[in-house]
């Protein structure tokens, strides 16, 4: 966020706004974690599940990669774009 000659107060300010955002969105996981974070997940036995701040494009795809995968099932609820909710399963 910050640069030089920017001012640290607008440098707080920017920080806050984003810090907001994702509470606001109600995700525990930033859409950009979120698709790199299922990819371990599915590795792991058992259930897993975390909520996300948005559906993506990128976490979609991966959750079709997994379910590829033997063994394994993923649900995606939520629409691309917005929070969601993704269930990972041993079968």
């Amino acid at each position: 966020l910050g640069r030089r000659g920017k001012p640290a107060e607008r440098v707080a300010d920017e920080a806050f706004d984003a810090l907001a955002q994702f509470l606001a969105a109600g995700g525990a996981i930033d859409s950009h974690a979120a698709d790199q974070l299922i990819t371990i997940l599915a590795l792991s036995p058992g259930e897993s599940r975390l909520t996300t701040t948005e559906v993506t494009d990128h976490l979609l795809t991966n959750a079709a990669v997994i379910r590829s995968l033997p063994g394994r099932e993923v649900v995606v609820e939520g629409e691309a774009g917005q929070p969601g909710m993704v269930t990972l399963k041993s079968m």
